[in-house]
């Protein structure tokens, strides 16, 4: 096994027990770090409040607060893994559930259902099954939104945020969502629209046009091409990625036309990161893409906004440690845009720290080091945060 290489993976399963309307799996976790091998029992447990997520043992780490790791779009859990070495050597649980709409977590297709306050109702009830008083919720993409979101309905269970590419976006309380209006404003900030593909991903045949192209999808996350050239350019034109993956595949799902463009290392064939994905995206049992692409439509269909108007302006303000992790190589999720909440004072706690070199998904599959230490030295900071034996982890400072 090589050095800092960490495994990841189910090694077995326990009987299904259903005791109190609530399944419980037992997955061990195998992690390696610097050819050590650290093994860790976590469990998985089943259906509580339809959420389904990793933690670490109730009774480690007693002192900090626990880490909750939300993923984005489109990924799951595993999205996380690369960190994975990094923050086990620090004294934080680490909690990690599928969010709503990714398998094996429910995946509801009406788009109220990922309304932010259930959903944050929903995550606080899991901390309490963990036994989690409080929470430091990191996110990445629209994980960034969902650690906020908990934040702005339950302020009493989060001392700290870690938001990865995307800035705080805070609720509008008095003005739809118009993604006409929200592109327009983006061409005249940085001069394109950066939610171009939203339109897209909230069509009517949508999920049946990725579904139908998953090899062709992979490529236009994953391709090994410059940053954020190519995320601008797939992704920040009208009507650019329908027509990528239209050109390269034929509508059966198996990714015919595909396999033109090279990919990132971490992206290739054999990737544990590429198995899960078309394993989500083609599995019946998965429902596919269609539940995740809720979350856009939540927002264009402004579920968010019905939702989120009956918050008070004063609550909008962060008042606890907020890190935000940006990346000038994400063409969409741009570092600027932190700067409307930093001047609106809506994040008056707030540390920002670039990663460069990569773009939206390589901040973790291609930078996992650098972005962990960031990530660790602001918990060493804000929280005292250090390594199990009492010194800090020369990993992370």
């Amino acid at each position: 096994m090589g050095s800092g290489e960490t495994v990841l993976k189910r090694t077995w399963w326990s009987r299904w027990r259903r005791r109190g309307g609530v399944n419980l799996q037992r997955y061990l976790f195998d992690v390696y770090e610097h050819g050590l091998e650290i093994e860790r029992e976590m469990q998985r447990e089943e259906e509580c409040n339809q959420l389904r997520r990793f933690s670490a043992p109730v009774d480690e780490c007693k002192t900090h607060p626990p880490l909750l790791l939300l993923h984005g779009f489109p990924d799951g859990p595993l999205l996380w893994r690369p960190l994975l070495p990094y923050l086990l050597a620090l004294p934080h649980r680490l909690i990690i559930p599928s969010l709503l709409g990714y398998h094996p977590t429910s995946t509801p297709s009406d788009p109220t259902a990922y309304n932010s306050k259930s959903m944050s109702d929903d995550l606080t009830e899991l901390l309490t099954a963990e036994s989690a008083s409080t929470v430091i919720a990191i996110g990445h993409d629209w994980g960034c939104f969902m650690a906020s979101r908990v934040y702005l309905w339950h302020p009493q269970r989060v001392v700290g945020l870690g938001l990865l590419n995307v800035a705080y976006m805070p609720p509008d309380l008095t003005t739809p969502f118009n993604l006409d209006q929200s592109n327009a404003i983006m061409e005249k900030m940085i001069g394109y629209p950066s939610w171009a593909y939203t339109e897209f991903f909230t069509a009517e045949d949508g999920a049946a046009v990725m579904e139908g192209n998953v090899a062709r999808v992979w490529e236009a996350m994953h391709a090994d091409r410059p940053q954020p050239e190519w995320m601008r350019e797939i992704s920040c034109a009208k009507g650019a990625l329908r027509d990528f993956l239209m050109r390269g595949g034929d509508g059966d799902g198996d990714g015919k036309g595909a396999g033109n463009i090279e990919l990132r290392e971490y992206a290739n064939d054999g990737s544990v990161y590429k198995e899960d994905f078309f394993r989500r995206m083609t599995d019946k049992e998965a429902a596919g893409i269609g539940p995740a692409l809720c979350w856009y439509r939540a927002m264009t269909d402004n579920v968010y906004f019905e939702t989120e108007k009956m918050l008070v302006k004063e609550a909008l303000v962060l008042k606890v440690p907020t890190l935000f992790v940006a990346c000038p190589g994400d063409a969409v999720c741009r570092p600027e845009l932190i700067e409307g909440p930093k001047q609106a004072g809506l994040v008056p706690d707030l540390t920002v720290v670039e990663v460069n070199g990569c773009g939206h998904w390589g901040i973790i599959y291609e930078k996992a080091e650098e972005t962990a230490g960031v990530i660790g030295r602001f918990l060493k900071e804000r929280f005292g945060s250090k390594s199990p034996n009492g010194r800090p982890s020369s990993v992370l400072c």
